[in-house]
């Protein structure tokens, strides 16, 4: 939550837990959330640090805004946290221990062991594991994290998933936008968006498409649902297809713990997944 420019955190019933103090902040991952603290407190100008859940600072606040990375990266993943120090990405551990030097141009968390990189040299992308050595070397236009044992990726002009041997698997036979970063997404709960034409759809992990491509935009597939563009309007669909929640908002986020954010002209809040508001604020 935001409260005159300062961040702090609520729960799930709207209650303030840690009060707003940060300049910025990050969803809590592994127990532990990202926040950005001022020079005028700790004497640091605008670095990043984590603090716990009872809102202590476990790991001072000496780490540069990340540049080119999600949200969701930004968070510990795996037990290791993607930290950025002069424009270079490397890893540290919940003690704060440095355990890959920054070295990496982009991307993105370790998931089952790997994260997907680039090299700053070949501006290729490729996968490491958990002590910074290649597992799958740097080959790729661009590559994304792995999800369900496929990760998607861009080689020579063709979008694909490989599996975690580097080997192509699957490469649906769509005619596409040439931008990969567009058009796949990842494998969650058995289906994956992927775009055809200008509408996005969701394939299965044999490449057939089992929701028409009718949508503007959309996102993977999380506790049973999606969010989805229509006419400009964010609304959910099952994994049939069908709109469960109507379009009305004008973004929304996944669902998580049976919640999920949306926000409108009026103001932001959490519904639930009858599209019932247990938490809003008005601006």
């Amino acid at each position: 939550m935001k409260l005159n420019d300062n961040w702090g955190f609520i729960d799930e019933s709207g209650e303030t837990v840690i009060r707003p103090q940060f300049t910025g902040a990050r969803d809590f991952s592994e127990g532990l959330a990202r926040v950005q603290i001022g020079g005028d407190k700790y004497g640091l100008r605008d670095q990043w640090g984590f603090i716990d859940k009872s809102g202590r600072m476990v790991i001072l606040p000496k780490y540069d805004e990340m540049h080119g990375v999600g949200e969701t990266s930004e968070g510990f993943h795996d037990g290791l946290a993607m930290i950025e120090v002069d424009w270079s990405k490397g890893f540290i551990d919940k003690t704060g221990k440095v355990v890959i030097e920054p070295r990496f141009e982009y991307g993105t968390y370790f998931i089952d062991g790997l994260a997907c990189v680039s090299d700053g040299e070949s501006k290729k992308w490729g996968y490491i594991n958990k002590t910074g050595k290649w597992a799958i070397p740097p080959k790729f236009d661009w590559a994304c994290l792995f999800s369900e044992g496929l990760a998607p990726v861009t080689f020579k002009g063709q979008c694909e998933y490989i599996n975690k041997s580097g080997d192509v698997v699957l490469r649906p036979d769509f005619e596409t936008s040439p931008d990969c970063s567009i058009v796949h997404g990842h494998f969650t709960e058995g289906l994956s968006r992927w775009r055809i034409g200008d509408k996005y759809g969701y394939i299965d992990n044999q490449g057939n498409l089992k929701i028409k491509a009718r949508f503007a935009m959309t996102d993977d597939f999380s506790e049973e649902l999606a969010y989805v563009v229509i006419n400009g309007k964010y609304g959910f669909i099952d994994k049939t297809g069908k709109l469960v929640i109507k379009p009305m908002y004008e973004r929304a986020e996944n669902f998580s713990g049976g919640l999920a954010r949306v926000f409108t002209e009026a103001g932001s809040g959490y519904i639930d997944k009858s599209g019932e508001y247990v938490w809003e604020t008005k601006r």
